[in-house]
């Protein structure tokens, strides 16, 4: 991948990106599902798009941890109704059965972000440790954590990607409404470290590439042609039924495990 020019400066001017457990929205290929919406209504709005157009992955935000069930309702009729990656943002430090309960229903990549600048670092320890908590139980690389760029220095967010892939989490970079104070080259400089560290520590990035176009400056180094675009939904449907059989055989091996304990 490399850094459009072009496409920095438009998300250094736009708005900054961000998520809502209360709105539906789709924005390229990529659906932003809102955790507390009602399913029925969102079910028929996701069809009506979808089949016109098809989507290439579904992000699913949760709401409070008290609203937990509704997005795990939703993630489970977005995954029966749909064959497609679904991405998930908890953005609170969720204990280890609200993280195995979104894995169950059907979350391929859990998002855990880290908290923004100036919140105490205690937040901090707890989001670290859920992190950990969803590393047990995701397949590798399936974890996230998104940082926003541009409230504090560059050389910050770079050592918090670093941090983030030496605990093998992808680190996801979006852009803060204040990233327009600092100069181009060193908001370029965050994203050029960013792709070094995906590619030196080899992570899992293909399910996330519709995200991370939307978000970042990074764009494909060459034109997709035919012949790539088929291999690239080859390789999409084979992590698909990878992450798929691996949650049937994890969620399997829970229940018998409950069972075995009486539980």
């Amino acid at each position: 991948m490399k850094i459009d020019q072009k496409k920095l400066r438009e998300l250094l001017l736009a708005p900054a990106f961000s998520l809502s457990p209360d709105q539906l929205r789709r924005e390229g290929n990529v659906f932003l599902v809102g955790g507390n919406l009602p399913e029925r209504q969102t079910l028929e709005t996701l069809y009506d798009s979808h089949y016109q157009s098809n989507a290439a992955l579904f992000h699913l935000t949760f709401g409070k941890v008290d609203q937990f069930g509704s997005g795990e309702a939703l993630a489970r009729v977005i995954k029966k109704n749909f064959n497609v990656h679904l991405a998930a943002t908890l953005d609170f430090p969720a204990p280890s059965h609200l993280i195995e309960r979104a894995y169950a229903a059907g979350v391929d990549i859990l998002d855990i972000p880290l908290p923004a600048p100036g919140i105490a670092a205690e937040h901090a320890k707890e989001r670290f440790k859920a992190l950990n908590i969803a590393r047990s139980v995701f397949p590798r690389w399936s974890v996230v954590s998104t940082l926003v760029a541009g409230e504090e220095p560059p050389a910050v967010t770079i050592a918090g990607i670093d941090a983030l892939l030496a605990s093998e989490v992808i680190p996801l970079v979006v852009l803060s409404q204040r990233a327009a104070r600092h100069p181009d080259d060193e908001i370029a400089r965050i994203f050029t470290h960013l792709q070094a560290g995906w590619r030196r520590h080899r992570c899992v990035l293909k399910p996330l590439l519709p995200l991370i176009r939307l978000t970042t400056p990074l764009v494909p180094a060459a034109p997709r042609n035919m012949l790539r675009g088929f291999i690239d939904s080859i390789e999409d449907r084979r992590l698909l039924a990878a992450s798929d059989l691996r949650r049937i055989l994890r969620v399997k091996e829970v229940a018998e495990s409950f069972d075995s304990a009486g539980l």
